[in-house]
């Protein structure tokens, strides 16, 4: 049976995040990152999970324009959190981030997706970070139609050049996940190999919250 994970979930107190743990549980969802702005929050979040089976790790993400400011505060997060994800606001920031061994993923949101290019990629590749994609993009906060075009792109583009890359929900409540196999029948649509959709909620999942470890 393959073992399903979410790269994102971001409940926002206690109750969520059992509802959230006993959803996931019943989809097959095995590991999942909880983001938190405050360490102890993601922890308490985390053994939520835990409890209902569903391995838990802490996740934060750094948006990162000038790559110098942003390593100042990479090296505190990387301490403070088990799974650091940066999300660039430049292209040097990009290329940079999938250099860190401290950086488990490279979020890119929707306007971003031409970053995800050929050398983008060869870094991920060497490097062994993954591109996030995050769903809950699609669900509020602006034209869902750019949201969706966004992802596509940046899905569509990651699988040509053979990068890893993984999609996370990024879930506050119960009404935000997602199937995984939903998930695999979306990125089909948009004409990401089924193999390589399945990796993006499963093995390439787990390859950055292990890396995320390691680091």
């Amino acid at each position: 049976m393959r073992l399903y994970c979410d790269l994102c979930v971001a409940p926002r107190g206690r109750a969520e995040a059992e509802e959230l743990a006993r959803l996931y549980r019943l989809m097959g969802v095995r590991w999942v990152a909880v983001e938190a702005g405050d360490p102890a929050a993601a922890r308490g979040l985390a053994e939520v999970f835990r409890a209902y089976g569903v391995e838990a790790v802490t996740r934060v993400t750094l948006e990162a324009s000038e790559w110098g400011d942003a390593v100042k505060r990479l090296k505190r997060l990387a301490e403070e959190y088990d799974v650091v994800v940066v999300r660039p606001r430049s292209a040097e920031a990009a290329r940079l981030a999938a250099r860190d061994p401290r950086v488990a993923a490279v979020q890119l949101p929707p306007g971003m997706a031409r970053y995800m290019d050929k050398s983008q990629a060869a870094l991920l590749r060497e490097s062994g970070a993954v591109v996030e994609l995050r769903l809950r993009v699609l669900l509020g906060g602006g034209d869902p139609r750019l949201g969706l075009r966004g992802v596509m792109v940046a899905a569509r583009r990651a699988a040509a050049y053979e990068a890893a890359f993984a999609v996370s929900s990024c879930a506050r409540s119960r009404w935000e996940a997602w199937p995984p196999m939903t998930v695999v029948g979306l990125l089909v649509s948009f004409g990401v190999p089924p193999p390589v959709a399945r990796l993006s909620v499963s093995g390439y999942c787990l390859q950055a919250l292990r890396r995320g470890l390691r680091g």
